[in-house]
């Protein structure tokens, strides 16, 4: 009767264990429910769409985390990526190194963010799925959806403003972009890193033509440069540094 009462509590122990929730998504005190939607609608002042999290770890000890994306609902035009630890481009859905979680504690913010970028001519939504969970128990993951959401409302055309392609892309050490603005209008372009960072700006000068951007001290990595006309964004352009 001893010995089945001792495995009784063995196994209520592990069962414990394993059905106990080790990690949960939160942002600024607000716990997220286990699989919550949350909708992402505000692009950032370079025309990303980009949603911060953190995520805490439940648990007594120290779990080195992995964050994977599963996408629900895509959409043509549209990239999505997420930064844990570092920036991962659109094709990375499993971070490739854990990052460590200290026990009962939460990550800083902008350690791990969700972000999508759309197409300047495209709208609509896109789902996104995300799991973190410690490397040695992939079975037991916090889960959340998030939902980029580009409507439209509010997007106006610019004159005959037009911002082409960036070529070449990759690009290695100058990157072109072949544009048309009116006559009356202030131009400039400004270059943004995937974590949101201005690396460059200059103007633009003249009303057509090809303007050329340095890229030979930016680190590989993906880019986007965004053209304004006189202090608004009008259009924004990806491209990739590779050395």
């Amino acid at each position: 009767m001893v010995k089945r009462s001792i495995f009784t509590l063995m196994f209520l122990a592990v069962m414990g264990w394993v059905s106990a929730q080790s990690l949960q998504f939160e942002l600024d005190g607000h716990a997220y429910t286990e699989g919550e939607t949350i909708e992402c609608n505000t692009p950032t002042e370079w025309g990303e769409y980009l949603q911060d999290m953190q995520i805490r770890n439940l648990t007594g000890q120290d779990l080195n985390v992995l964050v994977k994306k599963e996408v629900i609902e895509d959409l043509e035009g549209v990239s999505n990526y997420f930064c844990w630890g570092l920036c991962f481009g659109p094709d990375t859905y499993v971070s490739p190194n854990p990052v460590a979680v200290p026990a009962n504690s939460v990550t800083s913010v902008g350690a791990l963010s969700f972000h999508a970028m759309f197409d300047e001519n495209v709208f609509g939504k896109v789902q996104v799925r995300y799991f973190a969970y410690d490397e040695r128990h992939p079975e037991d993951a916090a889960i959340i959806n998030v939902v980029f959401h580009r409507s439209g409302e509010g997007i106006h055309e610019v004159g005959a403003v037009s911002f082409g392609q960036a070529y070449p892309n990759p690009a290695s050490s100058v990157v072109n972009f072949d544009y048309n603005i009116n006559a009356s209008d202030r131009a400039s372009v400004s270059v943004y890193n995937l974590l949101g960072q201005e690396v460059k700006s200059q103007q633009v000068n003249g009303m057509q033509g090809h303007l050329s951007v340095s890229v030979a001290d930016l680190n590989e990595g993906i880019y986007f440069c965004k053209l304004f006309v006189n202090g608004s964004a009008v259009s924004t352009e990806k491209f990739v540094v590779k050395k």
